[in-house]
């Protein structure tokens, strides 16, 4: 099968390309505006974009699409001009997906998924408490492209509990257990194949 350009719309090939670009990282966000609301939500256009400085990029749709301006992750990092990437382990898959409810500005991500937000180092987003990496950013740019918002973020600081830390600044990838996007759903990133240097 070919699909040109001309047939993307009626053919709906963003959804084969979500289906194709597998499995993606999810980047957990907790911000906080002026408010002083804690949000969460999850967002799986997401992945490192530079070693030096540490830069990560994060995908926001346009918020027109649920009738804001900005969806609150935006709004909140615009106004503070920080944020935090928490990654969910599989363990805490039940409460991202809470998480990524449309709630009113007004109500805190945190509270409806049961989860603890605990003040950060050098940010003023809040951290997950309950993940096992959570990584400070401070805002470099945001930019639109298209019907995203590319929000970038440069590593302030990094958090990883004793038990996934492993020697040699290396991941314990058994007890991270990390969860991805597969298209619409959710899988696991558990088999590991052909070891070889680090890049």
């Amino acid at each position: 099968m070919i699909i040109k350009q001309s047939e993307f719309s009626e053919r709906k090939v963003v959804k084969l390309v979500k289906g194709t670009v597998v499995p993606r990282p999810i980047a957990w966000i907790s911000s906080m505006g002026k408010n002083g609301i804690a949000n969460l939500a999850p967002y799986s256009y997401f992945n490192v974009i530079s070693h030096d400085p540490i830069m990560f990029i994060i995908s926001i749709g346009l918020g027109h699409k649920i009738g804001k301006d900005d969806k609150d992750t935006l709004s909140n990092i615009k106004e503070t001009g920080d944020f935090v990437i928490n990654m969910v382990s599989a363990s805490l898959a039940e409460q991202m997906q809470i998480s990524s409810t449309i709630f009113p500005k007004d109500v805190s991500e945190f509270d409806e998924a049961k989860l603890t937000p605990v003040k950060s180092e050098l940010v003023e987003a809040p951290r997950v408490e309950e993940a096992l990496i959570s990584m400070e950013c401070k805002l470099d740019r945001v930019m639109q492209i298209g019907d995203f918002n590319q929000v970038i973020g440069e590593l302030v600081c990094y958090h990883i509990r004793d038990e996934v830390y492993m020697e040699g600044e290396k991941v314990n990838y058994q007890k991270y257990d990390p969860i991805g996007r597969m298209a619409a759903n959710y899988t696991h990133v558990r088999d590991l194949f052909f070891p070889g240097d680090e890049i």
